[in-house]
């Protein structure tokens, strides 16, 4: 097992300059399950059932068993917003301004119905809520336990999950945000570094990774209780699930692999060799392949689901590519750079970089709008959100 990897508040460095954390022990994890009775977790379920304008949830999707798989829709709320837009994406997307957003925008997920998105802010201790429509930060919500580092949202866009922590992983949350109020209304302690947890397709359960741990947890969204723990390779980092609600895919940062577990028991499938410090991840919105970034490496791989194997691999597409994105027609994938302050574009069928843009310092993430027009980069070393048009006009 390789341990080169390392972690700063918000952005990765390129090496790991720490030896590996002891992982929590079985009576921690206890105690931390008790104690989840002494905080709020939500006040209601976060579940879309009888809401006929539910989106989807920001998670991938499939649609058959995985012996064979193919159909799978996008984690992106733009991947899986319903009709395919009327355009197409282009190989340059058009260059918009940079908005001064909080300290260090780290995450930005776009609630389902595309209206706002949540900015995880860790070093203004914040979760900024960002109007999409007119490109400006509206309100900022505390978050007092650790310092904020991914959101997601759950299927309705009701609430939202904030996963916080320290540096040393010393001071560790999940978050529950009410997005109708924009409040902060609940916390639970849980293990080292929670990175980009994401709910199941019909809201019930949510899946937390950790930076510094060899599991994931699993958490009742009602109660706030954990309800399982599931033994993977080191540093699970990004969570998708398939459409058919039998599959979840993990990348395992410090492994160099993507994890695969069907769903209902949790049971290991398979793990999938990729690349050197796999990030994030997502599914195509057609759901025949699974696009992934390795954040040492440099590159972009594609994974068949049917047959859970890589099939394409581009290189040097950027330094540090920390987060990936597909545009909403399929055609192309998007990558934050973290190291070298550019968005890449990539031709999902080609495997051609069709385009590198200057967006920030540090760029950390980028998301789509669920109609797939607009995208948005957090700048995490300048503290600004840049506007790009996937389209290729001139974004404003």
């Amino acid at each position: 097992m390789d341990l080169h990897h390392t972690v700063a508040h918000g952005k990765h460095r390129r090496k790991r300059t720490r030896p590996w954390g002891a992982v929590i022990g079985l009576a921690l994890v206890l105690l931390a399950g008790a104690a989840v009775g002494a905080f709020v977790w939500l006040g209601g379920s976060a579940s879309s059932e009888g809401r006929a304008d539910a989106a989807p949830a920001s998670t991938g999707t499939g649609d058959t068993a995985h012996e064979g798989h193919t159909s799978a829709t996008s984690s992106s709320p733009a991947a899986s917003a319903g009709a395919p837009a009327s355009w197409s994406s282009a190989a340059t997307p058009g260059t918009g301004p940079a908005v001064a957003v909080g300290k260090a925008p780290h995450h930005l997920a776009i609630a389902p119905d595309g209206r706002f998105g949540y900015i995880a802010d860790p070093a203004a201790g914040a979760v900024i809520r960002f109007d999409t429509a007119l490109g400006t930060a509206i309100a900022t919500i505390p978050i007092p336990e650790a310092p904020p580092q991914v959101v997601t949202f759950a299927p309705d866009g009701k609430r939202a999950y904030v996963s916080a922590y320290d540096e040393g992983f010393t001071v560790n949350f999940v978050a529950t945000l009410d997005t109708g109020s924009d409040t902060k209304i609940g916390a639970v302690p849980v293990g080292r570094g929670p990175y980009a947890a994401a709910t199941t397709l019909d809201g019930r359960l949510l899946y937390v990774p950790y930076f510094d741990e060899d599991h994931l947890d699993v958490f009742d969204t009602s109660s706030g209780a954990m309800v399982d723990r599931i033994a993977v390779s080191p540093s699970p980092h990004w969570v998708a699930f398939t459409h058919d609600r039998r599959f979840v895919y993990i990348t395992n940062h410090f492994s160099d692999v993507v994890t695969v577990l069907e769903l209902g028991e949790n049971r290991l499938v398979t793990t999938i060799p990729v690349g050197d410090g796999p990030h994030s991840l997502e599914v195509s919105p057609d759901g025949t392949r699974i696009a992934l970034v390795n954040y040492i490496s440099d590159d972009v791989m594609f994974i068949d689901p049917a047959s859970n194997t890589v099939v394409g691999t581009v290189p040097a597409v950027g330094a540090g590519p920390q987060d990936v994105t597909y545009a909403s027609d399929g055609r192309h994938v998007y990558t934050a750079n973290v190291d070298d302050g550019t968005v890449a574009v990539v031709d999902a069928q080609s495997g051609v970089v069709t385009a590198r843009i200057p967006t920030g310092a540090d760029p950390t993430s980028v998301s789509v709008t669920p109609d797939g027009r607009r995208l948005f980069v957090t700048n995490y070393g300048d503290g600004t959100v840049r506007l790009l048009d996937a389209a290729g006009e001139q974004a404003r």
